[in-house]
């Protein structure tokens, strides 16, 4: 507790911490102990470390009593070092956040306002010192004209982890003097199934399974539509709408080429319009993925041939509870924006408290 005193007062700039009054707050261990003799020995070793100059106790009379302790006792620190050493702290505990900016000023080959910048984005790798890490980053310039994805950059750097630059776009910028970072983050793969004889809508599948089911499936409710898998929120991602931001894999089933995939590629990278729904859990993950994805596709909605069974088997008590699917984390979402959604499954979903997966179900 002391130690800890200590520390506080050097960062704050104060060049030693103030007295100290012990009770039951600052040392419990002795204030709260149930017996006499256990009290009395704790407080031996304060006046131990008071006759060895390490403490300085108020009043001073209470050193001479085996009880003084009662007499509420302040301490001071008078040799900090003593004190330090005697519980394996020489220096002050310093934040990672501190340590980071302390290796990127005495490090980074980069001018003054970079250093600041790159000093808000703290990199704390277990198996490699700070100082380590912003070494490597003095190589980033000597990658800037590759051809190369974030996460490709963030592997060469930091010894095959691929990772570590994942939302630290910022400081990749400021390093490089640029506005953006000119590396691309890893393009999404959307798996796509593409009617030969045409499609009037596309429908966005949330688990694999269900994708190929519906792949295989001969029910007429998936006659017409394009049918796209992209797992959990990568469908929500913005840059799915741009050719460099994902990858399309067509489904051999389907079409292949010609103008139904030029039509297609036209129409996810922002040309044109077409119906797009969603199908995935009746849960509040699955709600949350389909408000998510409207921000990436404003138009998309709920898709009722999938979710009207699913619908009619909660009311009907079917489902299972959160906790039987590991699933008690989620939190329940107010509104998706989707009026389908809105009015009809979110207050069901409240009302039973129940899921049900999407794989259960083949429309």
């Amino acid at each position: 507790m002391l130690v800890n005193r200590l520390d506080a007062a050097e960062q704050r700039g104060s060049s030693k911490a103030q007295s100290v009054a012990l009770g039951d707050r600052t040392w419990p261990a002795l204030y709260k102990a149930p017996m006499e003799s256990t009290k009395e020995d704790l407080w031996e070793h304060v006046v131990a470390m008071a006759k060895w100059g390490w403490l300085q106790v108020k009043p001073e009379d209470a050193v001479r009593s085996p009880s003084g302790y009662a007499s509420s006792p302040r301490v001071t620190v008078l040799d900090e070092d003593a004190i330090r050493r005697a519980v394996g702290r020489p220096e002050r505990q310093r934040s990672s956040v501190v340590r980071w900016r302390e290796a990127v000023n005495s490090g980074l080959d980069a001018p003054e306002a970079v250093k600041r910048a790159v000093g808000d984005y703290c990199i704390d790798m277990p198996d490699h010192s700070m100082a380590e890490v912003v070494s490597q980053l003095n190589r980033l310039r000597g990658l800037a004209d590759k051809p190369m994805l974030l996460r490709e950059v963030s592997s060469q750097l930091f010894w095959g982890m691929s990772k570590v630059l994942d939302k630290r776009q910022g400081l990749v910028a400021a390093i490089l003097g640029v506005d953006e970072c000119p590396f691309p983050e890893s393009p999404i793969q959307l798996q796509v199934y593409l009617p030969k004889a045409g499609y009037r809508g596309v429908l966005f599948i949330e688990n694999q399974m269900s994708f190929e089911q519906a792949l295989r499936s001969t029910s007429g409710a998936f006659d017409r539509l394009a049918l796209v898998f992209a797992s959990g929120f990568k469908g929500s991602a913005q840059r799915l709408r741009s050719s460099t931001g994902c990858s399309l894999f067509y489904a051999g089933r389907g079409a292949l080429g010609g103008d139904l995939q030029v039509a297609f590629e036209a129409w996810l990278f922002g040309q044109g319009s077409t119906p797009v729904f969603f199908w995935g859990d009746l849960d509040y993950s699955g709600m949350r993925i389909l408000a998510a994805m409207r921000s990436t596709f404003p138009d998309l909605v709920g898709w009722t041939p999938g979710y009207a069974p699913m619908l009619a088997a909660l009311l009907a008590g079917g489902g299972h509870s959160p906790e039987a699917a590991e699933k008690q984390g989620q939190r329940p979402v107010v509104s998706t924006g989707c009026e389908y959604a809105d009015s009809k499954l979110l207050p069901v979903l409240a009302q039973s408290g129940r899921y049900l997966d999407q794989e259960l179900f083949s429309p």
